[in-house]
């Protein structure tokens, strides 16, 4: 017989043969549940002596979850320290739950939350589409920055920056240092986000009368760390005799890499090549001063919390889906006369 401290939803659903949300309508009394699955559940917990939980309303718990992702340290603690000073006001206690850079799966993070009987769940970061079978309904979840499409997103609260006006401001800002030849410093892993920065980027210049491809474009596969493979990429193309102007990269580190690589390839900042990152918010950015497309990681976070509050309260949402604005954050790697 398993351990009690080893049995979980997930164990009990696993026996069962259904999901863990038909787990979470069993303990809430759906009568949408069959009486058959009922008691296959019933008897799965009594069999392994799975400890039921104590019966609650959601406010009674004050401590809710936020699963993030590591891949961009600075972004996240700063969402976090944000998240966990917003919901103190409200006498919430906040558990961090990291999925490592894929170590853990969102699924692996949840079921840890799920099992600390939180109140309601954010996540950074993260898909819906994938893991919505795998939600318990009892338990409000909010998205910052969800990987999915709005089209597939309509029934789940969102947050995030407008990345395409992003994007338009990041060219907007090269284009009146009169960069003609940019580069776009992206990962490879495609994501929503991605391409709608991209889009804007792409459509500023184009409103330029420049109109840019694929040849702009650089995906950087993440074999050490960002500020790495930024570097040695801008090496690697300066070494080649690629003509590029300006760098937009996908991040202020991928922007500090390309700042040293292009410096050590001889190359003067922003005199010969101008940059950006996006964040705003990182040491990255502090270090050399680099001009960057600032998130407000204040907004994001204290509307995402509002979302999560009215959810667990049993209120109407205001707004579903809300876009936080960004602006341009002045720094060394333009030339500062023609910043805006």
């Amino acid at each position: 017989m398993a351990k009690k401290k080893s049995v979980s939803v997930k164990f009990i659903a696993e026996k069962c043969g259904v999901s863990t949300a038909t787990i979470s309508r069993v303990l809430n009394g759906d009568s949408k549940v069959s009486e058959s699955t009922r008691e296959k559940v019933l008897s799965a917990f009594k069999e392994y002596e799975y400890k039921l939980p104590v019966k609650a309303s959601t406010l009674s718990r004050k401590k809710i979850g936020v699963v993030t992702t590591v891949s961009n340290q600075d972004y996240f603690a700063s969402l976090l320290h944000e998240i966990i000073n917003y919901m103190s006001e409200s006498d919430f206690t906040v558990i961090a739950c990291s999925m490592g850079q894929g170590k853990y799966s969102l699924k692996d993070a949840l079921e840890t939350l799920y099992d600390s009987n939180v109140a309601g769940i954010i996540i950074i970061s993260g898909d819906y589409v994938s893991i919505k079978d795998f939600i318990l309904p009892s338990i409000p979840h909010v998205w910052i920055d969800c990987n999915d499409s709005p089209e597939e997103t309509v029934d789940i609260c969102t947050v995030q920056s407008d990345q395409y006006v992003s994007g338009c401001l990041a060219a907007r800002a090269l284009i009146n240092q009169n960069c003609r030849f940019p580069i776009m410093i992206m990962s490879a892993r495609k994501s929503i986000r991605r391409e709608e920065r991209k889009r804007g980027f792409f459509d500023e210049f184009s409103r330029a009368g420049i109109e840019l491809t694929s040849d702009n474009i650089v995906e950087v596969e993440t074999s050490k760390d960002g500020f790495t493979d930024s570097r040695e990429t801008i090496r690697y193309l300066i070494a080649k005799g690629v003509n590029f102007d300006s760098v937009f990269a996908i991040s202020d580190w991928r922007a500090l890499g390309a700042y040293t690589g292009a410096i050590s390839m001889g190359k003067r900042v922003p005199e010969d090549i101008c940059i950006i990152g996006f964040d705003g918010v990182s040491l990255a950015c502090k270090s050399v001063n680099i001009t960057s497309v600032q998130q407000n990681t204040k907004r994001l976070a204290q509307c995402s919390c509002d979302q999560l509050l009215h959810l667990i309260r049993g209120e109407n949402v205001p707004e579903k889906h809300i876009v936080i604005p960004t602006d341009i954050l002045p720094g060394q790697t333009l030339l500062q006369t023609n910043q805006i």
